[in-house]
């Protein structure tokens, strides 16, 4: 994937130092001025090191590095492909208050990620779907149900819609969250959030595990206990807000 990074052709170095202070500053006051959903994509070569390894397991409880993931795009975007996610970047939209600067689409990771329409989503999510899904959900499913997933089936990701009951617009508006109904397994079962979450033997084991495991990785987690309109899906997002139900 093709990167475009500005530079400046002056031939004093202090003259190149001076400027990159100048474009740091004008680019930190244009995010302090914006809405947080809206900020500029920081797009920045990693330091050495500076890639979250998505392979590893350890990544899961390193804060810093989860963090990197939203800080910068060109880091999560290295990190997505050295995991071997292919993906699709897409253009920036908004509609009203909705919307976002940038998103990509998975088209392959480790299970298919299927929905009724593309999802759209920040490389952030993208990321730590992939996380979950590496490190918490296939190993889950080996483990209480004896076959690995193979598709992630959701409703949806982007999607212009306000809270249900309230007029504060969701992170489903700015490609944040996605909703997560049920997975199929390599033998052809499918484990179902509305079927399956308050079973009493594995299948409910394997829902209520990696629910509880999303907690530690996604800002936001609700599922049926939280309320009946979560009665089918796990809603998983990124949106700086924390709750675990």
């Amino acid at each position: 994937m093709k990167r475009a990074y500005p530079f400046v052709a002056i031939a004093s170095g202090l003259a190149i130092a001076i400027a990159g202070a100048f474009a740091i500053a004008e680019r930190t006051a244009d995010a302090a001025g914006a809405d947080t959903h809206f900020a500029r994509p920081v797009y920045e070569r990693a330091r050495d090191g500076a890639v979250p390894d998505l392979t590893r397991y350890g990544v899961l409880g390193d804060k810093a590095k989860l963090a990197s993931l939203g800080e910068n795009i060109g880091v999560c975007h290295d990190a997505l492909s050295a995991a071997g996610v292919r993906y699709r970047e897409v253009p920036a939209a908004h509609q009203g208050g909705c919307g976002y600067n940038e998103a990509l689409v998975v088209q392959a990771s480790m299970s298919t990620w299927k929905a009724p329409d593309a999802m759209p989503m920040t490389c952030d999510l993208a990321a730590k779907m992939h996380l979950w899904e590496r490190h918490v959900v296939i190993p889950a499913a080996e483990k209480y149900l004896g076959s690995p997933v193979v598709e992630i089936k959701a409703f949806g990701s982007f999607q212009c819609r306000t809270v249900a009951g309230h007029e504060r617009l969701s992170e489903h508006a700015y490609g944040k969250a996605i909703d997560v109904a049920g997975f199929v397994l390599a033998d052809g079962r499918e484990i179902t959030v509305l079927g399956d979450f308050y079973n009493k033997g594995a299948k409910g084991d394997f829902l209520r595990e990696i629910h509880d495991r999303a907690c530690d990785l996604f800002d936001v987690t609700l599922g049926p206990n939280y309320n009946e309109d979560h009665a089918n899906h796990f809603h998983v997002d990124v949106g700086g807000q924390h709750a675990c139900r």
